[in-house]
């Protein structure tokens, strides 16, 4: 079984699945992340993502993106299996603001970003992390 990841784009504007997928594809591999994932992308308006900010983080804020997941509060390396039978990671949602994504570069980080709070990295750990996983994808 590959990676699935789910897009939906809630919003008017065209957004790329193709990048998107080889964005989180391609990180994967870089991080070794041998077993399937599933994950899904929600791309939204201004309102939705600030809603789900206030809601969520209680942040009266517009953010690039949101993580919700499974193993957000895990440190790094210590990610549990959502569905340990079949040997598929559940990771949750990554939320973006559509407003944030018409660069692919900037897209590429926001996915890079949100992948890795998925996978349990705290920021400090990830800035590291972030630059290597750019470099292996040419960003």
């Amino acid at each position: 079984m590959k990676h699935e990841v789910l897009i939906y784009n809630k919003t008017k504007h065209r957004v790329s699945e193709k990048l998107i997928k080889s964005v989180i594809s391609g990180a994967l591999e870089f991080l070794e992340i041998k077993q399937p994932v599933e994950l899904a992308v929600l791309v939204v308006d201004r309102a939705e993502i600030k809603l789900l900010n206030k809601v969520w983080r209680k942040k009266d804020e517009i953010p690039d993106e949101l993580s919700f997941g499974l193993n957000s509060r895990l440190p790094a390396g210590r990610v549990k299996f959502a569905k340990d039978g079949i040997n598929v990671i559940s990771l949750g949602e990554i939320v973006l603001n559509v407003d944030k994504i018409s660069n692919k570069n900037y897209l590429s980080k926001l996915l890079i970003h949100s992948l890795l709070h998925l996978l349990g990295y705290s920021h400090k750990q990830m800035e590291r992390v972030e630059v290597k996983v750019f470099k292996h994808l040419n960003i």
